[in-house]
């Protein structure tokens, strides 16, 4: 059974930065997906006005006045966007959730896998939990590379309890 405390100030703002992070690489990938729409809503139409007629060009598939066009454009970027979030381990729903219940948890366990990702901008830390289930968990350092680990080294972690974001870790 996990027990869980209220955290600092300090934690708290640890938490903050976190979700402010995430924030500008959500914010981001809507750019790139603003910026899709703009380049395939208008891109095919400057071609079709170069080799067909405007009667040609509305019974187009690439038609601005053609609701399958739009729906499957902005089918296509809100995937994206979504897909781009996940893949890039963005938490930002559960950093919110945090900030709002404000508990944090503690667990002593050894690593089992630590790989950097967002461009050495997080460290993650996948962790197996002992107990009635055996589990693996993973945990976010979003404060950029963290090197000092190594694998089956035992660590103290204090996270998030909902974002699994790590606001301190220490050997054992």
């Amino acid at each position: 059974m996990q027990d869980y405390s209220f955290m600092t100030t300090e934690e708290i703002f640890l938490l903050q930065d976190a979700l402010k992070k995430n924030k500008k690489q959500i914010m981001k990938f809507i750019l790139i997906g603003l910026t899709l729409i703009l380049i395939a809503a208008f891109l095919p139409q400057f071609f079709l006005k170069r080799r067909l007629s405007e009667e040609e060009i509305e019974q187009s598939v690439f038609s601005y006045k053609n609701a399958w066009f739009w729906t499957w454009l902005l089918s296509f970027v809100l995937v994206l966007v979504f897909a781009l979030i996940k893949v890039t381990d963005v938490r930002y729903f559960t950093i919110k959730k945090d900030l709002t219940a404000l508990q944090k948890g503690q667990i002593q366990v050894p690593l089992e896998t630590i790989y950097q990702g967002n461009n050495d901008m997080q460290t993650s830390f996948i962790v197996k939990q002992e107990g009635i289930r055996k589990r693996k968990r993973l945990f976010y350092w979003m404060r950029g590379k963290l090197e000092d680990f190594r694998s089956g080294e035992e660590v103290k972690i204090v996270y998030g309890r909902y974002s699994r974001v790590i606001l301190a870790i220490d050997k054992v």
